[in-house]
């Protein structure tokens, strides 16, 4: 199961925090992006955040319908 949040963060912008590296890597593959935020614990990655459009947050959605 793919754990996700969606916040709106500015006009026209979201951030998304994915807690599946398979979700991400494809996420990040697919829009090109090339910042992201990850969290650490206890020495390995558990969660990223990727900062994204309106048009590409569309995208963002099929992709985590997919793995829902």
């Amino acid at each position: 199961m793919v754990t996700f949040d969606i916040w709106e963060i500015g006009e026209g912008y979201h951030k998304v925090h994915i807690r599946n590296e398979e979700v991400y890597t494809k996420i990040k593959s697919f829009l090109s992006l090339k910042n992201d935020t990850y969290y650490y614990r206890d020495g390995e990655t558990f969660a990223w955040d990727i900062i994204v459009n309106k048009k590409q947050l569309a995208k963002v959605k099929k992709i985590l319908k997919e793995f829902t």
